[in-house]
């Protein structure tokens, strides 16, 4: 059995009231108090979300996961400055760049990185691949370092989405071609 509570644990209003049941609240009406003001969900939601199995073992494993969690977020973001000073390194020798736009994305993604990745890469790259539409940061940075920052093995565009076995492909049935999808470049 399980404490059967219906929270977003990666949302700021479930991750606060997750802290306060961990600090021994069991009071679904005080708990409710614990809501992000960006959240839109009415208390008597919140409150009847909460109302769950709190025996002492559930609420132990509860508080056993989230000081996981929150060490797991602390080597994720050591991890982060190790990277980034990873990067820097790389890039002291190559020339500054002025100014990178700004990102795309407005949200940061789950797990993301906390550096700006489309900043930190430009010195070596020369382009912003998080502009790329569906190149998030983290994504760019797998990028890089599976291919390296020369991507000039590949002649285009459609050479490396092919290479990367995300290009379309044709329709083809007993020798007759139906129709040819082309990525664009």
């Amino acid at each position: 059995m399980e404490m059967n509570l219906q929270l977003r644990p990666g949302s700021a209003t479930g991750m606060r009231i997750i802290r306060v049941i961990a600090a021994r609240e069991r009071n679904p009406d005080v708990l409710a108090i614990y809501q992000d003001v960006r959240c839109h969900t009415s208390i008597a939601t919140i409150r009847a979300a909460l109302m769950g199995n709190d025996r002492h073992e559930h609420v132990s494993a509860l508080t056993q996961s989230l000081e996981l969690y929150d060490v797991y977020q602390a080597k994720m973001l050591d991890c982060d400055r190790k990277l980034e000073g990873l990067i820097a390194a790389h890039n002291k020798n190559l020339k500054p760049v002025a100014k990178v736009s700004k990102p795309r994305i407005k949200t940061k993604q789950v797990n993301a990185p906390t550096l700006d990745v489309g900043t930190a890469l430009y010195p070596a790259l020369g382009v912003d691949l998080t502009e790329i539409h569906g190149l998030g940061p983290s994504l760019a940075l797998k990028l890089v370092s599976e291919c390296g920052s020369d991507l000039r093995a590949w002649p285009s565009a459609k050479h490396f989405t092919s290479w990367l076995c995300i290009a379309p492909g044709s329709k083809i049935s007993g020798g007759t071609v139906f129709s040819i999808l082309i990525a664009a470049p």
